[in-house]
């Protein structure tokens, strides 16, 4: 027994470290930027000391890498992120160790909008988008929606409290505007089910909105829509929205409950004035003049595009382009739904399909990470 036990506090005291190595290796033929690499946190746990306050992420040279702690919600940690660049089946390293955390600018927000009928508004320093809340409902404009809304920006600056102060956000006074039409939709990258042929859209505007984590990386937020009707079925939706910063593409956790046993949904955007559409692998991409403009020369195109690996693809069905995948009660649908504007970053449609192609890579062939 007593060797036991000094054999077990061996392995207690020697778990511990002052630093972990992190290896990161792209398994893909495409290179990969700002793509964000997540440490469970008990990995992280394995430094003697280390509390979210103390911990800090080096790269190959020493230097401090902006990152944050993941909390998902919870009280206690969850895991880690940070950003990294790797090339083409290249490897790149870095170190986590105790130290002095700096001061990293959020590149990303996210928040509930009371002043604005409830709307949930996020972005990073490339993209914003919102969704509609239910005070939206009772509004002049009584507006029920699951459709997403696209904010182009041309500034790397958060807009969203000044672009709601100053009410007026349908103009661009230089960092870019609202110049998207929604409606009765999926806007830009919502998902429904659907079930015989049509959409089945929510009888309301999302019914709670929680906010799980808020930067300087990534912005999380936490949906859910109450049950409606799906034929005879009746359905619920709990909706999860990441945005990390320098991407333009949400990843959309979306989870449907209800009486059924399978059930095909649709992920996708609305087709306005389509100027060109290409699919790909899981993906669909288009681009269109803005859409709720008086002047769509002069406020330039909007890219939108969905990623779902494994799906059904129907590129013009009832007014959308959509990617069509089964789930069954309480699994996890994930996809990812983004866009880009002509004047903010996105050259044509040639530029687009790189940004999607990436985003398809991160999603099927992740970084390989490991941890000593």
């Amino acid at each position: 027994m007593k060797n036991l036990i000094i054999w077990s506090l061996g392995l207690l005291f020697g778990s511990c470290t002052s630093a972990l190595e992190i290896e990161i290796t792209n398994p893909s033929a495409i290179a990969r930027n700002h793509e964000t690499v997540e440490i469970d946190w008990n990995d992280i746990a394995r430094l003697k000391g280390v509390t979210p306050e103390n911990v800090i992420v080096a790269d190959s040279k020493g230097e401090q890498v902006p990152s944050q702690v993941i909390y998902r919600g919870e009280q206690t940690p969850q895991a880690l992120i940070f950003q990294v660049d790797a090339e083409p089946s290249g490897t790149v390293h870095f170190s986590i160790v105790k130290g002095e955390r700096e001061a990293y600018p959020s590149q990303v927000f996210g928040r509930k909008v009371p002043e604005r009928y409830d709307d949930y508004a996020w972005e990073n320093n490339r993209v914003a988008y919102r969704l509609y809340g239910p005070a939206l409902e009772t509004s002049p404009e009584k507006l029920i929606t699951p459709g997403i809304d696209v904010w182009v920006k041309c500034s790397e600056k958060l807009v969203i409290d000044e672009w709601y102060a100053k009410g007026d956000y349908h103009h661009n006074y230089g960092d870019g505007m609202d110049c998207y039409k929604v409606g009765v939709t999926l806007g830009s990258g919502a998902s429904v089910p659907f079930v015989g042929g049509k959409f089945h859209f929510m009888d309301h505007n999302y019914t709670t909105a929680e906010t799980l984590d808020n930067g300087p990386i990534r912005t999380t937020v936490r949906l859910t829509y109450g049950p409606f009707a799906v034929d005879s079925c009746k359905v619920s939706l709990t909706k999860i929205i990441s945005l990390d910063a320098n991407r333009r593409f949400n990843r959309m956790d979306n989870i449907y409950e209800g009486d059924f046993a399978e059930m095909p949904v649709a992920a996708g955007f609305v087709r306005h004035d389509v100027k060109e559409l290409t699919c790909g692998e899981g993906w669909i991409g288009m681009v269109e003049p803005a859409s709720d403009s008086a002047d769509p020369v002069r406020d330039g195109d909007i890219f939108l595009g969905v990623i779902l690996p494994g799906a059904e693809l129907l590129p013009d069905t009832l007014g959308h382009a959509v990617a069509i995948k089964d789930v069954t009660p309480g699994e996890v649908l994930t996809y990812y739904a983004g866009s880009g504007w002509s004047q903010g970053g996105v050259e044509d449609m040639e530029a687009w399909t790189r940004d999607i192609a990436e985003t398809a890579a991160a999603a099927t062939e992740p970084l390989q990470v490991s941890v000593r």
